[in-house]
């Protein structure tokens, strides 16, 4: 099984733009920005129908989503997965594949059950 530290490492070797602020002492420890920083820069590919980072991005998901323990996996589905917009580029949504397609189906529904929009927070 992976660790945090080494599905975070491999993240940047893919997408070494993501290093800095990583590795930076306010997001190291924290998988949350991490995480959170690396939806931003997944979004921004969608923004600019970069095909290719996002392919890129789904074949690492898919691949060692499996490998990680919950708590990565979660991070990954509720930090991640779940906040990715696709209003302006759909196709998109279509390139997440079976697995990462079922789960972002999952917890689109989900976030828009019924029980979930009564606004008490």
């Amino acid at each position: 099984m992976k660790d945090q530290d080494l599905f975070i490492k491999e993240l940047i070797q893919l997408f070494p733009s993501l290093k800095e602020e990583f590795l930076d002492e306010d997001y190291r420890d924290s998988m949350t920005f991490q995480i959170g920083r690396f939806k931003r820069f997944i979004q921004q590919a969608i923004a600019k129908n970069d095909l290719i980072t996002f392919d890129v991005m789904v074949d690492f998901l898919t691949k060692n989503l499996p490998l990680v323990d919950k708590r990565v996996q979660n991070a990954i589905y509720l930090s991640f997965l779940g906040k990715l917009d696709f209003s302006k580029n759909p196709d998109f949504k279509k390139r997440l594949g079976l697995h990462l397609g079922e789960a972002y189906t999952n917890i689109e529904n989900y976030n828009n059950s019924p029980r979930n929009n009564r606004g008490t927070e």
